[in-house]
């Protein structure tokens, strides 16, 4: 599996095409402001969008969600307990005036749930904290997670937003982060790719957090 990012707006949001294993399928992942440029490619490689995931509903991970639906037909795909967040800025856009309303969500992101698209498996992690129904999204196979605004290279989601929740923040990336393989790839919301291990050793914001790690993959370096 590939996976492409295209940043863009205010807040420099990255918004991720996974192309899956049969070369012909691919997922997006929080269409925020690139979305037009994810589009392009993938109609520029021949893929077909079969879903829409959305990690969590804040304003910048959705605001190119109704150009994604139009143009693909693909199902949103919300966790349940985001849909106040997603119906918040759903009703900011409408009376705005300034974008086209964002399409309802089509299905819930189930915990613990499993997706699969294009022979590609992805695994479903709660993650709340920077809000209240956040996932991350999770290829085992591929060695990587979406992890949304979790954590970043180097700090971690803020929480001063309503649903924001510092030590629901800080236990879900103990449990759900920092618990994966050690040389899985972290593709966050913001920022560059970084991983479980470098975050472990170097993040400041991590420091305090026990956890032991996971046993390397079957494809770790020696």
């Amino acid at each position: 599996m590939k996976v492409r990012s295209f940043t863009g707006g205010a807040y420099q949001q990255n918004t991720y095409l996974a192309e899956c294993a049969d070369g012909r399928t691919a997922v997006l992942v929080d269409p925020g402001a690139a979305t037009g440029d994810a589009l392009d490619v993938a109609r520029s490689r021949g893929l077909g969008v079969a879903a829409i995931l959305l990690t969590h509903a804040h304003l910048d991970h959705v605001e190119g969600l109704a150009e994604a639906k139009e143009a693909t037909g693909a199902p949103v795909h919300l966790h349940p307990a985001e849909q106040p967040v997603y119906e918040f800025f759903a009703r900011q856009l409408a009376g705005s005036g300034l974008s086209p309303p964002l399409p309802p969500a089509d299905l819930d992101l189930e915990t613990g749930g499993a997706l699969l698209f294009g022979g590609t498996e992805f695994s479903v992690s709660f993650a709340p904290g920077h809000s209240p129904g956040h996932v991350i999204l999770v290829c085992r196979e591929a060695s990587l997670a979406l992890v949304g605004d979790v954590v970043f290279l180097g700090s971690i989601g803020r929480t001063d937003l309503p649903g924001g929740h510092y030590p629901t923040l800080m236990n879900s990336i103990r449990s759900q982060v920092l618990a994966l393989p050690p040389e899985t790839t972290l593709y966050p919301g913001h920022g560059p790719p970084t991983t479980v291990e470098h975050e472990r050793r170097t993040n400041p914001f991590l420091a305090a957090l026990a956890v032991e790690p996971a046993p390397p993959g079957p494809d770790a370096l020696a």
